[in-house]
């Protein structure tokens, strides 16, 4: 299993939430995206902070950790 970052990132000068290294992962990421905006303040955040992972084998979510 490989465990893929949920980061902050300051783009376009708003903080969004997205999935490292996602393209590596043929799983639908969507819902975990959907989650993270309900389970973390991006505003409190800082451009780079990592708010969790998504672990997953293959093209299959297994699960997600969450660290904020």
């Amino acid at each position: 299993m490989t465990e893929y970052p949920i980061v902050v990132r300051e783009i376009g000068g708003k903080m969004r939430l997205g999935v490292e290294e996602a393209e590596a992962l043929d799983a639908d990421l969507r819902e975990v995206v959907a989650d993270a905006y309900d389970r973390v303040d991006v505003q409190d955040c800082e451009d780079g902070e990592v708010v969790g992972y998504v672990i997953a084998s293959g093209d299959e979510i297994e699960d997600v950790r969450w660290s904020r």
